[in-house]
């Protein structure tokens, strides 16, 4: 098998075109997002970045959630990496010969034999993952995945590279006349099969050895070309999109403006309104459908499905606005509106804001960002939300609390109770913020009468601000109303200010991430500690520690806003473990792949129609067979609660951890 001139012909003419397709592609891209709004953070913190490409990108870290899918993907994306050496290779053969090879890696240099072998077994995996892929597919139809022509197109395109790699090299081994050799064993044994019995390559044998080479090299570079048409775009910006993720906003929301009179509109209303990065998130889905399956909205059969948001909004951006957004024409309306026409209304009021679909996503994508622009656009701009929320928003701007009952009564809940009020007695260590279902929820009354009576007999230095306690603003935020989100949290500052409070305890896992993660945003520095965070420390260390009236085994829900979005996993179950003198229970689901009790993001306001996520959300932790579900947040006590109630289950208690003291 030899090389000829119409190799190099072929090669020179085939590069440059399949680069130049490629940068045009990907030119055309950049230059809209470069039309796109800036971020609102600029890009520090390299080190926590540098960490994140080495074990999100290059580890393919959160692909193994799923632990044979993400084995899979890991080792074609591996593959491809260990076989690019490989492809350098093959188009230097192209212009220099059959004969050619990288420093180091001739065919009988030590490295290269050791790659020679690398090479070979990765060949096969891959084209062995492949093939599961197509198995997944088209056979097993696993429901979350879309089989559209370009997934296959892809798949295949991968196997025949693999094949026609194998093929050619097994015609340099038959060319060459060499026996089995450990070091290449793949090529060696085809090679072995292709010469025949008398060592000599037929002309049918050396025509499919070309044929091999040039679908191998051609095929990469139509692979080259079709990435940025498509949802595998992925390959080329994921790496960007893992590195430049927002590393502060887990929790925290974006801060408008809202001084700024050149501003004519808030959120976002058009598609060029959002980020840079946003674009980014756009072009990077692998519209794998991670997000859809841990998507509480999504498995209650709601209209939200954060993978559909996105093809929507990116098929709308590069198939419909590009055009308009591109000619800086911003007096041109959009042919369509964002909002009803790409995003239904009940999609962005559907979700709970737990970012499960961002932990879910192998490449970092933002969901809930996006979908509070939107919400912020309907509240601000156009005064369109659901009627329901009315109440809440006008029981926030009257009476500081969204169930509109009067502040003088905040604190009736508690007559019977040694509380102390901040000032009183000097100035305590503790600011305790018991937040607005403490004070107005009959159930969520008893985790603040069970908490102030903790701390009492722990000698806790603490106070509170009484019947002036206003509400965090999380509700308003989440909700869209940012204009009064940004009023009740400056008051708060202000007020924490004066009477000079250092450190925050709370019981609301709402509270508690809006006074840690966005307080800062409003000048509002301030320790923030969860209820759990302080018992399970005072427990630990404690030489005498209250048990129950009876055993008891436990299974702990985890609150999406202290665990999943702080990442406080370990103290709830510090202070379960310790009370009841059991190990916890855990559901199906929990920690970080922990499930929604749907009160988040402000749909503790909303009526919820169908199928309801906190009866989901009950079922899976009666599962486990336990006889108490045990809460952090006042929100999700409340709501498996209810479905408790709904369900007719009177053999399951629910209790928030510092109940069972």
């Amino acid at each position: 098998m030899e090389w000829t001139l119409f190799h190099a012909i072929i090669m020179a003419i085939a590069i440059p075109v399949a680069v130049v397709l490629f940068a045009r592609a990907i030119s055309y891209k950049v230059k809209l997002m470069q039309k796109a709004a800036p971020i609102p953070d600029p890009i520090a913190d390299h080190k926590t970045r540098i960490r994140d490409f080495f074990t999100i990108f290059l580890g393919q870290q959160k692909l193994f959630q799923e632990r044979l899918p993400g084995l899979m993907h890991a080792i074609i994306f591996w593959g491809f990496c260990i076989l690019l050496t490989r492809a350098i290779t093959l188009f230097g053969m192209g212009f220099a010969g059959f004969d050619f090879h990288l420093p180091f890696l001739g065919f009988h240099q030590p490295l290269g034999k050791m790659y020679s072998l690398v090479k070979d077994i990765v060949n096969v995996l891959v084209a062995a993952m492949v093939i599961y892929a197509l198995w997944r597919r088209y056979i097993k139809k696993v429901p979350r995945l879309l089989n559209t022509p370009g997934a296959l197109f892809v798949l295949l395109m991968i196997l025949g590279l693999m094949i026609s790699d194998m093929i050619f090299d097994g015609t340099l081994h038959a060319s060459r006349n060499t026996a089995f050799n450990a070091w290449s064993p793949v090529g060696s044994f085809l090679g072995s099969i292709m010469s025949g019995e008398n060592g000599v390559l037929s002309s049918g044998a050396i025509f499919l050895g070309h044929i091999s080479y040039f679908f191998h090299c051609l095929g990469i570079l139509v692979f080259l070309v079709y990435l940025p048409m498509g949802k595998h775009m992925h390959i080329v910006t994921s790496v960007f999109n893992v590195y430049l993720r927002p590393l502060n906003r887990n929790g925290r929301l974006t801060q408008l403006d809202l001084e700024d009179e050149t501003i004519e509109s808030f959120g976002v209303s058009r598609i060029e309104e959002y980020s840079w990065k946003d674009f980014l998130d756009l072009y990077t889905c692998t519209e794998c459908g991670r997000c859809n399956d841990v998507c509480p909205a999504k498995r209650t059969e709601k209209e939200l499905a954060p993978r559909e948001l996105t093809i929507h909004q990116k098929h709308f951006l590069l198939d419909d606005e590009a055009e308009r957004i591109l000619a800086g024409d911003t007096s041109k309306e959009p042919s369509k509106a964002l909002v009803p026409d790409v995003v239904k209304p009940e999609e962005i009021w559907a979700c709970t804001t737990c970012q499960s679909c961002e932990q879910a996503c192998p490449v970092n994508i933002g969901y809930v960002q996006r979908i509070n622009a939107l919400r912020r656009s309907e509240v601000l701009n156009h005064s369109r939300f659901p009627s329901e929320l009315k109440r809440a928003f006008k029981g926030m701007e009257t009476n500081n609390n969204p169930w509109g009952i009067g502040a003088s009564t905040r604190l009736d809940w508690a007559k019977d109770l040694k509380l102390p009020v901040w000032g009183e007695n000097g100035t305590p260590e503790y600011l305790l913020f018991l937040g607005c279902a403490a004070a107005f929820d009959d159930r969520a009354q008893r985790i603040a009468k069970a908490l102030v009576n903790f701390l009492l007999k722990r000698n806790i230095s603490f106070g509170v601000i009484g019947v002036d306690e206003p509400c965090c603003g999380e509700t308003a935020r989440r909700l869209g109303e940012e204009a009064l989100g940004q009023m009740l949290m400056e008051t708060n500052v202000e007020l924490f200010n004066e009477l000079g409070v250092k450190k925050i305890l709370t019981p609301c896992p709402h509270c508690f991430n809006t006074f840690k993660n966005e307080y800062p945003d409003f000048k509002g520095n301030y320790e923030v500690i969860h209820h759990s965070q302080l018992i399970a420390e005072i427990l630990k260390t404690s030489s005498t520690v209250e048990n129950i009236d009876s055993p008891m085994q436990a299974v702990l829900h985890d609150s999406c806003y202290l665990g999943r979005i702080n990442g406080e996993f370990d103290a709830p179950r510090t202070v379960v473990s310790i009370a009841t003198g059991r190990e916890v229970l855990e559901p199906l689901e929990s920690r970080e792949k922990g499930f929604c009790c749907g009160a988040g993001g402000g749909l503790f306001w909303l009526e919820e129609s169908g199928k309801r996520i906190n009866h989901e959300r009950f079922n899976q932790l009666v599962q486990t067979g336990s006889d108490t579900i045990v809460t952090s947040c006042p929100y999700c006590l409340i709501m498996l609660s209810d479905a408790a109630k709904d369900l007719e289950n009177q053999t399951v208690a629910v209790k928030d951890i510092v109940e069972l003291l």
